[in-house]
């Protein structure tokens, strides 16, 4: 009982600390998001998600965290992504930062989840694709 009791004050201890972030340190927040780091504390990491899986977290910007590391999960490299032309990358960063799975985003690549996987979810995933085998 003493441990599930003390299980749960440090999971709030970690949720408060993830709120303190997203109040006073939004840019940090937004590393960690970035990051994607498998070894983050898994009560920290569910918070995260929580905050990700309610649009809790507007100052993260997906295109800018989670849009490179999938585009690099699909084997893309900014050469490929520099041949687009300028509507097209807008396009994509649009899809990405309206994601309704950004949640589900950082889960996989914190995961190391493969493209295939990642393509279940990913609104870029076909463009990925395409990029990735030199067809546009």
């Amino acid at each position: 009982m003493i441990g599930r009791l003390a299980d749960r004050l440090i999971a709030s201890q970690y949720q408060m600390a993830v709120k303190s972030l997203q109040m006073e340190a939004p840019d940090a927040l937004e590393q960690i998001v970035a990051q994607a780091d498998p070894a983050l504390d898994s009560s920290v990491a569910a918070e995260i998600e929580r905050l990700l899986r309610t649009r809790g977290a507007p100052f993260v910007r997906f295109e800018k965290t989670l849009m490179p590391q999938m585009q690099a999960r699909f084997g893309v490299t900014e050469e490929q992504m520099g041949t687009l032309e300028a509507k097209e990358l807008a396009a994509m960063k649009k899809r990405c930062s309206s994601c309704s799975e950004a949640a589900r985003c950082w889960q996989a690549l914190r995961g190391g989840e493969s493209a295939e996987r990642c393509r279940e979810f990913c609104p870029n995933a076909g463009d990925f694709e395409h990029l990735a085998d030199g067809v546009r």
